[in-house]
């Protein structure tokens, strides 16, 4: 996938490494709430957080939607 990305990239004239990318990338993050109830189940939530100025310069020069992700939300059996 880096490779894919890194072509990718230097066709649209931006020469950096796959660890520069990779370093930029990681700052992007998607995180899980989980959220026990009483009846034991547990309610998990995941969303992405937002990305900062540097992710979503990549994100364009890729053609990659940089926006939020809705959360999405999935009841769990304990």
């Amino acid at each position: 996938m880096l490779i894919f990305i890194e072509m990718t990239l230097l066709d649209q004239g931006v020469h950096t490494c796959r660890a520069t990318v990779r370093e930029t990338l990681k700052t992007h993050q998607v995180v899980t709430s989980v959220l026990p109830t009483a009846d034991d189940r547990e309610l998990h939530i995941c969303g992405g957080s937002t990305a900062e100025p540097a992710p979503q310069v990549l994100y364009g020069k890729l053609g990659a939607p940089g926006e939020t992700l809705r959360p999405q939300r999935r009841w769990v059996a304990v």
